[in-house]
């Protein structure tokens, strides 16, 4: 059985990440109680390189600094920090375990503000027996600009014990991937690779989503990195849908990522998600079919959200 965790961030197997630091030490974290709720909503100004020149020097004599590439502007609209979203995974009518979506705080990691967002899927004790899973991955994304700083993804399913981490340096547009499988000492991995700068890890990229405008009919595309490879993901909206959950009744888009990974999501069926029709755009349901059967993981709780939320319906 592949990864259940997939079920959850593979959905979204889009995006690029970046960067290495030249040491592999992972970057300090310390919590920041000092960030207010103006600054979850800040967007960046674009930097702006000018020609480095003495007034007294000739054109031949001036040096000219390398441009750094512009950091994004997006400003944060769709989620706040507290957001808790509770689903139940189904394979079939089983239910088999259960996931977390959670926008857990702000934290400065090398000083820059950060959102840690972090998803974790477990079975549930009736499937422990059959095939226990405890997984976990968490992104720390910038508070303003919204680009990732480093990705953790950790899986603990059945015997499958496998850690994949990866720290961004935007500036020189690499990533510094380290991958640890436990029982296979011969599949570990560490490796820089050259990707473009500020793009989003596979987790935050689900985030990033929820803050476009999003029309029927239309596709949008993003650079998506997966360990050593980059390639753009096409993200189609196909159609509007009523839907109803434990969570409640919604007014919903239905969107498509175009996946084209290896493994549980190996284009044998196609994925689709659910999002609430209004500027929030929370995750309602999302199906699969796949190599392990069909898959469903629909909401079943809601915190930390908008109330009322426009899309639901009462």
């Amino acid at each position: 059985m592949q990864p259940i965790i997939s079920i959850f961030v593979s959905l979204w197997l889009f995006t690029a990440g970046l960067s290495q630091t030249d040491s592999t030490r992972a970057p300090i974290l310390t919590p920041d109680s000092s960030l207010d709720s103006s600054l979850k909503t800040d967007t960046v100004a674009a930097d702006t390189n000018s020609v480095d020149s003495d007034s007294t020097a000739t054109s031949a004599d001036r040096r000219i600094e390398k441009k750094k590439p512009i950091p994004p502007q997006l400003t944060i609209k769709a989620f706040k920090v507290g957001e808790k979203l509770t689903f139940k995974i189904r394979y079939g009518f089983i239910k088999a375990g259960e996931a977390v979506m959670q926008v857990k705080d702000t934290l400065r990691m090398n000083g820059i503000p950060v959102y840690h967002l972090q998803t974790t899927a477990r079975s549930v004790p009736a499937f422990d027996w059959i095939f226990k899973v405890r997984d976990e991955v968490n992104s720390y994304v910038t508070v303003n600009g919204f680009y990732s700083l480093r990705f953790e993804k950790k899986l603990r399913e059945g015997g499958y014990k496998v850690d994949l981490i990866v720290d961004y340096n935007h500036e020189d547009s690499l990533a510094h991937v380290r991958f640890f499988r436990y029982d296979r000492d011969d599949k570990n991995q560490d490796f820089k690779v050259k990707i473009p700068p500020y793009i989003n890890d596979i987790l935050s990229s689900f985030y990033y989503v929820r803050n476009k405008t999003l029309k029927v009919g239309q596709s949008f595309y993003l650079q998506n990195h997966e360990k050593e490879k980059v390639y753009n993901l096409e993200i189609k909206i196909h159609r509007k849908e009523t839907l109803e959950v434990d969570a409640g009744t919604f007014r919903c888009l239905v969107v498509e990522p175009m996946l084209k990974g290896e493994g549980i999501f190996k284009q044998e069926g196609r994925l689709l998600v659910w999002l609430t029709d209004d500027e929030y755009k929370i995750p309602v349901q999302m199906t699969s079919e796949v190599l392990v059967g069909h898959i469903t993981t629909e909401l079943i709780r809601m915190e930390g959200v908008p109330n009322p939320i426009p899309a639901r319906l009462e």
